[in-house]
């Protein structure tokens, strides 16, 4: 019995295990790294802002990353280049690119 108790926990714990990766596992970082080219300019390939009215988006959740990108696209969000950019981009391209900046990994240093 105890046996049987064990394994059925094993295998709950097994098939939840994507739930709890949730969605920084829905994109292709590699496709996302392509597609970030045309993010660039702007955002720089690392995430980290190349203008001072850009916001650095390097390590961001992947989360915050769509919904910011679908609210562009959806006009909820408006900015004169986002908002342009955002409109050709897939639910796909969106993915791969949050996960692409969600991954850059950020070191932070406190002052002393």
């Amino acid at each position: 019995m105890k046996t049987t108790a064990r394994s059925a926990a094993l295998l709950a714990a097994f098939l939840a295990t994507p739930l709890l990766a949730g969605p920084a596992l829905a994109g292709d970082i590699a496709l996302g790294r392509d597609k970030a080219v045309s993010c660039a300019a702007c955002h720089g390939i690392d995430g980290v802002a190349k203008l001072p009215h850009v916001p650095n988006i390097a390590g961001e959740s992947t989360i915050y990353l769509e919904k910011q990108l679908k609210a562009f696209r959806s006009g909820e969000r408006q900015d004169p280049m986002m908002s342009i950019i955002a409109e050709g981009l897939s639910d796909e391209d969106i993915a791969n690119v949050s996960a692409w900046y969600a991954a850059i990994k950020i070191e932070v240093t406190l002052p002393e």
